[in-house]
């Protein structure tokens, strides 16, 4: 399991520094863009289409990592009062339905996808895009999404604590 582990961690880290790529990439595309636009009156215009695609890739890329380190978007204010075992079982059934969502995503994402390449749909902007490889992004982030997933339900289940759960500090009505 240490090895399985290891390997899921390090694709989510591929993951996010691929994600974060993406946004530096689109920071300079909407950069460009503007300095076009207001430096030389000359509008470019496939910048929304191309920084569209890229966020997709930021957050879809970036999914596994962020479950790992515990910040996607949770609502504590029941959990954190429950007792230990009443946590665990909250962090079980969650992690469950972040891996049934993930399964979800990820066979809708190949459908679309094989269905795209199938009929050769393409964007409707300038870029004139095969769909298939922006849709791409969305099995790939869903795959990463559900191997974190099913890691950390495993690490919970074997009663290990997940490493954001040991580095948070301890919340209390103050």
């Amino acid at each position: 399991m240490a090895r399985i582990e290891r390997l899921v961690r390090a694709l989510a880290r591929l993951g996010l520094a691929l994600a974060a790529l993406a946004l530096i990439a689109s920071l300079a595309t909407i950069s460009y863009s503007v300095i076009r636009r207001y430096v030389f009156g000359a509008p470019v215009a496939w910048t929304d289409e191309l920084v569209g695609y890229l966020l997709v890739a930021s957050v879809m890329l970036a999914a596994g990592d962020a479950l790992f380190g515990g910040d996607h978007i949770s609502v504590d204010i029941l959990t954190e009062r429950l007792r230990p075992s009443g946590k665990r079982i909250a962090a079980l059934v969650g992690l469950f339905t972040v891996a049934l969502t993930a399964v979800l995503l990820l066979v809708e994402g190949i459908g679309t996808v094989l269905f795209s390449h199938q009929v050769g749909l393409r964007s409707n902007g300038y870029l004139a895009v095969p769909m298939w490889m922006p849709q791409l992004l969305v099995p790939i982030g869903a795959l990463l999404l559900l191997l974190a997933a099913i890691v950390s339900f495993m690490l919970v289940l074997r009663g290990k604590s997940l490493p954001h759960e040991r580095t948070m500090p301890a919340r209390g009505i103050e």
